[in-house]
């Protein structure tokens, strides 16, 4: 998959995945300040983050992932999670 661009996007999409992404700076911060051994790119955490947020909906999952990457969460990481949660 491609690194999605946000302009390719609803805009209403956007709005959410912004807001969300400011939300989840801090939470981004924390899991790429602690680093795991045994997970590249931290996907583990963000596999967890996106399951808990999105409690097993495909599309939320997706806005969520995207918002994290906005916040700066390492793309692979997230895509990572991603593909283990389909």
């Amino acid at each position: 998959m491609a690194q999605i661009k946000l302009e390719n996007l609803d805009a209403r999409v956007i709005e959410i995945v912004t807001d969300l992404a400011k939300d989840f700076g801090p939470v981004v911060d924390e899991i790429e300040n602690t680093k795991i051994k045994t997970t590249q790119n931290n996907y583990a955490k963000y596999m967890g983050f996106i399951s808990q947020m999105a409690h097993n909906d495909k599309a939320t999952m997706v806005i969520v992932g995207l918002a994290l990457i906005e916040a700066g969460a390492n793309y692979n990481g997230v895509k990572s999670a991603w593909d283990a949660l389909r």
